[in-house]
Formats: structure tokens, C-alpha cells, sequence
């Protein structure tokens, strides 16, 4: 370091005695990564100068301020009015002496330590562009299989099994991807088969259906002919029946919503149990709703049909309001919880007059295909169920 600084200063004092321009000794020091101050030495008096070893005379004094180093040469005058430090020698062999008539004081700024600061940061930052660039480009690469397959997995939850999740690659999501497009392709197989399973037997049901009604037609009038007739159309509306809640539970029927009276929807239900109004005890109120006339009628006959059934004594009564209808009969309480009742094939056991516990299944999911809430409660002896509209 004190060879770089002398050799600067031999360069420095000699141009200033000789009247070159800064800029131009600028040029010439450029090499050694320092160049003139642009401040002056009163700048720095109040700063401390560093310690240093190498200058015993302190006629080089090192000055920091602003984390940018200073040097500052300050020949002391020898007793022979000669300016020379006993010690120093301007040369890089340090084998001839210069006495300048009149030294200068000079003040340089070492520009390698700042430089230096600026390249190694520099460095760091273009490292951590790099590093981002390449993490960026990880995660996208990583999380593209799991971007495809939560678009793909929004389709499925509309009913669309028309897709596909398979995904390259032998890291987790790529398994994930791959595992729940086999599950869609076997579920897309088994919704196959049960289309095919119901339109055989729906096929199948018809004929002894349609036959039955041709031959009741053919007997003589008598109580027994209204009485098959009747039973063979309830079988043809409860086939017909049967068909949009397969459509409506496996989503793929639409609803068809009108403004109905509700007094109307009930005489429906009522009409399709085959049951006389007298037998359910009815508080009518004009209130209107708008729903899919044939599904809402069904799962108002589904409870009609439980009250009726369920009934311990008296008559089942209908209580419509206008943000409601009621529905209540009396009776023993229910064995199980009322959500338990809500579930397919809920019966302890099946039976001829008793069914598969479809009923509510069924009410529940036309109810809330509509957007109302179907509740129950049990209060004095009470089974009451309440749709809110």
C-alpha cells in the first residue's frame, strides 16, 4: 500500500509543479484506483486520522469519511530548508532522493476500497437475481401440474367428467394428478354402466306397465278396473318419478321454476298419494313460491306420506305461512337422529310397506336444489318438519 501511495504522490508532485491539469493527472493515476480529492483537507479536520504503521513522521495520514478513504501528504520542512522527509524516498528502489524546492500537500482518494464495495455487492445482487430467477422458474415448474389440476377438479365439481388431469413427472402432485384421472376415468366407467343399468330396467318396468294398462282396459267396468287402472298409472308416475330424481341427484336435470300457490303444490302431492284432502287437516294461506312444479310436489308428498304414515292420532296438519310451510303429525320420537334419516337407504331394515328410507333422502335434496332449508323438530309429542323458503 505505502509503495502505491508514494509512487502516486512522486507523479502528483511532480505534475503540479509543472502546471498539468487535473483531469489529466487523473488520467495518469487512474491505473492505481486513486485519483485527486475533490474536497479539501479542512473537509476533514475533524475526522481522526487512522493509525498506521508505516509512517513514522505522520507525513502520510490516512482520513476516512463517508466510508471513502483519503490520503493526505504533508512534507514536513528539514532544518536545511529542505522539504524531504528523513525517511522517504519517491522512488519505487527507494535509491534516489527528490528534493522538490517547494513540496506540495496533496490530498488523493483511494478509490480500490470503494470499488472494491461496489463490485462485491454488485455481485451479491446479480447472485440473488440469479437465484430468484431460478426459484421462480422451479416453482412454476412445480406447481403448473397443481394450477391444471385445481382448474380440471373446479370442472368436476360442476359435473363435468369430460377431463383430464394426467400430469409428467415423478414428483408428488405429478402422482396426485395422475391417481385422481384414474379415479375420474373409473367414475366416468361406473356413471356409464348405471346410465345403461337404468335404461334397461326403466325399459323393462314400462312393458309390464303398459301391458297392465291394456289389459285393465279391456275389463268390464267395476270397482276392481278403477282400482288397477289406478294403480298402474300411480306405478307409471312413480316410474316417471323415479327418473327425474335420478336426473336431479346425479345433477343433470334442470329446474323447470314457475310462481306456484302452494295450496296447489299440495293438492298435487296429495293427487299423486292418491289420498283425499279431508284425511290431512290444511291452514291454506295465498302464499306463492317460485319452484319446479312436478319435484317440489314430490317431496311434499315424501313428508305427506311420513305424517300419514307415522301418524299416532288425529290428522296430520299443513300450516302454510309466507316464509314457510309446516308440516306436523303426532307421534313416538325418532329412534336416530334427524340427519341420520337424511342419508340413503336409512332403514334398520326393508320392508314391502315400509321402502329402502329413500323418502327424506330424496325431500332434502329437491328442497335444496330449489334453495330452501328443510328442519325438523320434536315438541310436545310433535314431529313437525319446516321448509323455509
Amino acid at each position: 500500500m505505502l509503495k502505491r501511495y508514494l509512487s502516486v504522490i512522486k507523479i502528483v508532485d511532480k505534475d503540479l509543479r509543472t502546471g498539468i491539469e487535473k483531469s489529466q493527472i487523473n488520467e495518469k493515476i487512474s491505473s492505481f484506483n486513486i485519483k485527486l480529492a475533490d474536497i479539501t483537507i479542512e473537509n476533514l479536520l475533524s475526522q481522526k486520522p487512522i493509525k498506521i504503521d508505516f509512517d513514522e513522521d505522520d507525513i502520510i495520514s490516512l482520513y476516512k469519511k463517508n466510508k471513502r478513504l483519503y490520503i493526505y501528504f504533508n512534507p514536513k520542512p528539514m532544518h536545511n530548508n529542505k522539504f524531504m522527509p528523513p525517511k522517504f524516498d519517491f522512488n519505487v528502489n527507494f535509491n534516489e532522493k527528490i528534493v522538490p524546492p517547494t513540496p506540495p500537500k496533496i490530498l488523493l482518494l483511494d478509490l480500490s476500497n470503494e470499488n472494491k464495495g461496489k463490485f462485491f455487492w454488485l455481485f451479491v445482487l446479480f447472485f440473488i437475481d440469479l437465484a430468484l430467477i431460478w426459484f421462480f422458474y422451479f416453482l412454476y415448474k412445480k406447481l403448473k401440474p397443481l394450477i391444471k389440476l385445481k382448474n380440471e377438479i373446479n370442472k368436476f365439481s360442476e359435473g363435468n367428467l369430460d377431463i383430464d388431469t394426467s400430469a409428467k413427472g415423478e414428483d408428488e402432485i405429478s402422482q396426485v394428478s395422475n391417481e385422481f384421472n384414474n379415479a375420474i376415468k373409473k367414475i366416468r366407467d361406473l356413471n356409464s354402466s348405471r346410465k345403461l343399468f337404468l335404461r334397461n330396467i326403466l325399459h323393462e318396468l314400462k312393458t309390464p306397465i303398459t301391458k297392465g294398462k291394456l289389459i285393465s282396459d279391456t275389463l268390464d267396468s267395476s270397482k276392481r278396473k278403477d282400482i288397477l287402472q289406478r294403480a298402474f298409472l300411480r306405478l307409471e308416475y312413480l316410474l316417471e318419478e323415479f327418473v327425474k330424481l335420478e336426473e336431479l341427484t346425479s345433477g343433470q336435470i334442470e329446474l323447470d321454476k314457475k310462481e306456484y300457490r302452494v295450496v296447489d303444490l299440495i293438492d298435487q302431492a296429495l293427487d299423486i298419494l292418491l289420498v283425499d284432502r279431508e284425511k290431512i287437516e290444511i291452514y291454506s294461506n295465498p302464499t306463492k313460491i317460485n319452484v319446479d312444479y312436478e319435484l317440489f310436489a314430490i317431496s311434499l308428498k315424501n313428508l305427506i306420506d311420513n305424517a300419514m304414515k307415522y301418524n299416532s292420532k288425529g290428522k296430520p296438519e299443513i300450516v302454510i305461512k309466507e316464509d314457510c310451510l309446516i308440516i306436523k303429525n303426532h307421534g313416538k320420537p325418532l329412534k336416530k337422529t334427524f340427519e341420520e334419516y337424511l342419508q340413503p337407504f336409512n332403514r334398520e331394515y326393508e320392508s314391502i310397506d315400509k321402502g329402502l328410507g329413500l323418502g327424506l333422502y330424496i325431500t332434502d335434496s329437491i328442497i335444496k336444489h330449489h334453495g330452501f332449508n328443510l328442519f325438523y323438530y320434536y315438541s310436545n309429542d310433535y314431529h313437525i318438519f319446516k321448509i323455509q323458503f
